[in-house]
């Protein structure tokens, strides 16, 4: 299985159904770029890599969520998880 999708079902086993004041106490205050939809928070690895994770609500309530890797600040790699799809778990590498 790839490592991406490992990490991200970590993620949802944690946090999916998880309230907003939840996120903020595990995460902290989500990124500037976020609104009251989507909190996005990054997640830095060597200095070279970054994967930012997207918590997706609906009702204040976790529904979705996604990380997109980045390579020298260059997006490569999209995981979702999509509650209500089947398969659950995508994965689009962009480069």
């Amino acid at each position: 299985m790839d490592e991406q999708i490992q990490k991200l079902k970590k993620l949802v086993k944690i946090h999916l159904h998880q309230t907003k004041i939840e996120i903020l106490k595990i995460w902290g205050k989500p990124n500037k770029n976020s609104d009251d939809y989507i909190w996005f928070y990054s997640w830095y690895n060597y200095g070279i890599f970054k994967d930012e994770i997207a918590f997706i609500f609906d009702e204040h309530q976790v529904v979705d969520i996604c990380i997109t890797s980045y390579i020298f600040w260059i997006k490569y790699k999209n995981t979702f998880y999509y509650e209500n799809q089947k398969p659950e778990y995508k994965a689009f590498t962009i480069l």
